[in-house]
């Protein structure tokens, strides 16, 4: 049996061990969170990805946290980076019950906002903890910027959260469907490939 040239080259690939792909968001807070709010919100939000294969790099750009303020948040943004904008109000409509906006295309988007204000609100609403819930909201406009502007019927994407779902996030088991996480992941390996060109 004669075994084909690239076969060899074929098994390599399959054998090395595929690593997270980077994922860097800058965060801007003009709603005055605490410090133990945004790392809540941060560590809620990697949990959310932490089966997707995406690794989430944190900037605090603005905020309880920013070190010095735009210090790490300066220059061109990368081709794998996003920012997200916490806002104290909510949507422009009240009868929108929204917790986010991203603008996005069909290929993704690179600029959210989460409505703090309608988050709480939430929250309450559901009986959960505010920061949960945030960070829920963050990972749901980082999905966003990732997959485009559709909603799942179920898990992270969803359009709007049930109290079932509120159960999920309380669990920290709420998540990409596998098929959003194949997209996710292919659209930051394919912006990473890009940006060595």
């Amino acid at each position: 049996m004669k075994i084909p040239a690239s076969l060899p080259s074929i098994l390599w690939i399959i054998s090395v061990p595929c690593s997270a792909q980077t994922l860097l968001v800058g965060l801007y807070d003009y709603s005055y969170l605490s410090a133990q709010e945004m790392i809540r919100l941060t560590e809620t939000a990697d949990r959310a990805f932490a089966h997707s294969g995406i690794h989430i790099v944190w900037s605090h750009c603005r905020g309880a946290l920013a070190a010095v303020p735009g210090a790490t948040c300066e220059g061109e943004m990368q081709i794998n980076e996003i920012v997200i904008r916490f806002q104290p109000g909510g949507p422009r409509s009240s009868h929108d019950g929204r917790l986010g906006h991203t603008m996005v295309t069909a290929e993704g988007g690179y600029y959210a906002s989460v409505f703090v204000g309608s988050v709480r609100a939430q929250a309450a609403g559901f009986g959960i903890a505010f920061d949960l819930l945030m960070g829920y909201s963050v990972a749901h406009e980082v999905g966003h910027c990732l997959l485009g502007p559709g909603h799942s019927y179920a898990g992270l994407m969803r359009g709007e959260w049930n109290r079932k779902d509120a159960s999920e996030i309380s669990r920290l088991s709420l998540h990409l469907t596998k098929q959003e996480a194949r997209k996710a992941v292919a659209r930051l390996t394919l912006a990473e490939g890009a940006a060595r060109r």
